[in-house]
This record gives structure tokens, sequence and C-alpha cells, in this order.
């Protein structure tokens, strides 16, 4: 029984990035799993990207294991055909079976296709709709600032053994980044009074930090020189993307850091991170000095996300405590929890106007 609710198979998800699919003439499809759902990747005969659910009907055996192949006939286009390693089973763009070598005539059965699955490419990501129970009724997320001009992005990817909700939630923490971050984000020793407001819609919940004049850590020293003010904003966006945004008081310094966090399991997860910035006139040093630095960042939150899985597993699971600075974690699991279906709409606007605290960062 699948550890997913059903909602939450009816949305896009980032299965791997446009380099990773590469030529399938030259290069063997690639294998990734989105929520549990065994997935084969490959180009198709016009480089759109396939995805087929990773068993051949035949003997189940994986098909990625096995290899892409051009298929000609004459007064048709040519087109690709996944080739299972086992009996040489071979399966068009839409899965069907169009060959079962050794067997002639084929009489194509249902059952002998493999299930394929929507993918849309966008913005360096194969995005993948993993049910066919229904179609998707609206394209994937989109990354804001990425196309505009004068702003910069990097990004990098990795998979841990962490819960989908304890990344966004250490992500979109704010508390933790005086110790885990000490002298890199943040500082204990300079701790100022905030306001934070907290506004929750549909498909999203935000906080909104105002009352740091500037934030003590180094890389903000480094990446925001001169800024008197700084807001800070946590967002948490359906199906599963962290972010968070830097204001200033001046136009051209502005930082945006995304996570999509791709369930492989419910212990296990992909994320791809795209992180967005404008610094000053000189983009380039921004991108020399930050990179270094967020990675630092993130290695840092990696080694305590591990520590705490690895804990959660000694101890049977997760036996919270909660105080009024986790501002976030409880509307996380409610959204990840509750059905709310995605249109082609644009997002609803955050409506409910959850509260204001004031505390200390």
């Amino acid at each position: 029984m699948s550890p997913f609710k059903p909602h939450q198979y009816r949305d896009w998800y980032i299965a791997c990035t446009t380099q990773d699919l590469r030529d399938s003439l030259r290069h063997p499809p690639i294998s990734r799993t989105v929520l549990g759902v065994p997935l084969v990747l490959f180009r198709g005969s016009h480089g759109q990207a396939i995805a087929l659910l990773d068993r051949c009907p035949h003997r189940n055996v994986p098909l990625s294991l096995g290899k892409v192949e051009r298929h000609t006939v004459q007064g048709k286009p040519a087109s690709h055909r996944l080739v299972c390693r086992y009996h040489g089973w071979q399966f068009d763009e839409q899965g069907h079976c169009q060959n079962i070598p050794g067997l002639c005539p084929l009489v194509m059965e249902e059952n002998q296709r493999a299930i394929a699955y929507p993918t849309v490419e966008q913005q360096g990501f194969i995005w993948v709709y993993p049910t066919v129970e229904t179609a998707p009724n609206h394209q994937p997320y989109h990354f804001p600032l990425v196309e505009q001009p004068k702003f910069s992005t990097f990004g990098w990817q990795m998979q841990a053994p962490i819960s989908r909700e304890n990344i966004a939630e250490n992500f979109l923490d704010a508390t933790h980044t005086h110790f885990v971050h000490a002298g890199l984000i943040r500082s204990s020793h300079q701790r100022r009074p905030v306001t934070v407001q907290i506004t929750r819609g549909d498909r999203q919940v935000e906080a909104i930090y105002r009352g740091e004049q500037q934030i003590s850590g180094l890389i903000y020293r480094l990446l925001a020189p001169g800024c008197r003010e700084v807001i800070s904003i946590g967002r948490f966006l359906l199906p599963a993307i962290a972010q968070i945004e830097y204001q200033t008081d001046r136009n051209d310094y502005r930082l945006l850091m995304s996570l999509f966090i791709t369930p492989i399991d419910h212990q296990q997860v992909q994320i791809h991170s795209v992180i967005t910035f404008r610094w000053g006139k000189i983009n380039w040093l921004g991108r020399l000095i930050g990179q270094p630095l967020f990675h630092q960042a993130m290695r840092q939150d990696l080694n305590i996300l591990l520590a705490q899985a690895k804990n959660l597993e000694r101890f049977g699971g997760e036996q919270f405590a909660y105080t009024q600075l986790d501002l976030l974690r409880p509307h996380i699991d409610y959204l990840l929890q509750t059905p709310d279906e995605p249109t082609a709409q644009s997002p609803k606007p955050l409506s409910r106007f959850e509260k204001t605290i004031a505390i200390q960062l």
C-alpha cells in the first residue's frame, strides 16, 4: 500500500534534469522513482521526454535495462522503440508493444502495454505526472525570476534518506540557523526582535519576517553589502516546494532560493535546487562567492538531518514537541494531507491570515 495520499499523485514532480536525459540512441535509458512509482525515461524520436512504468509486462524485468532503437517504416515518420533486455519486446513512445520477436503475426493486447505517464520539459527539468487515473489539468511549477534579465541562476541536486516534511521544515526554519549555521547565516549573540506574519492559502503557506535591518551571518554581509533593511519570506508550496526569498531596500540586490523535493518513497527524496539572485552590477562575483557558501550551508543542514533521520529510526518514529517558534511545520503537514486539486488557473491568493508573532532572530 502506498504511503502517499491519492491526491498527491495528481501533480507534477521533477524526475530528472534535462542534462540527465541524453540522446537515447547513444545513451541508455535512465531509471527514476517518483512517489514510489518506478519509471524508465528516454528520448523520443523528436527529442521529447518519454516516461514509462519501469516494468516489462511480459516477465516484469526493468525496462531501464534495455535500449532504445530507431524504427522506420516506409512512408511513415521514424520512431523510437524501447527494447526489453530479456525477450526483446519492443515498446513505442506511448508504451504500446509493437513487436514480440518470434511471434508472427502480433496481436496487440492491452496487458502487453507498458504504462506511459505525461511529461513536460521546461526550465532544464523533466517533469512527470505520476498517475494515469486522471489527466493533468495544469502545468508544472514555473520557477520565478530565472528568465529575468540581470538575474543569475545556479543549482544542484542530491538524493537523501530524509522525509519531504523534514527537508522542507529545515530549509524554512530560521531558528536553527544560529546553531547549525553559526556565523555563516546568523549569530546567536546578535539577535534582534522581528515580527513574523503567517498566511496560508489553498496550496501554500508563507511566513514574512520583518525587522532585521541586516542579517548577521557571513553570507549576507558578502551578498547584501550596504543594505539597511532585509525582509525574508519563507514559503511552502504544493506539491513539494520550499522557497526562501530575501528582499532588500535596494532593487539591485535580491535572492530567491527554491528546493523542489521529489519523494522517492516515504523516507527518501530527490532534491533539486534553483538559486536565483541579482547582486548589484557584478552578478558573476556574487555567483563566485555565493555558490561555495550555499553548498557549505546545505552540507551543514544535511549532516543534522541525517542525524535526525537516524535517531527517528532508532526511536521508532517521530515524537515531536512543538512551540510557537515552529512556525510552518503544522501548515506543511496540513497542506500535504489535505486534498486540494490544482487547476489551470493562476494560484489563488493567500487568503487565510493565521497570526503575527514577535520573536528574536
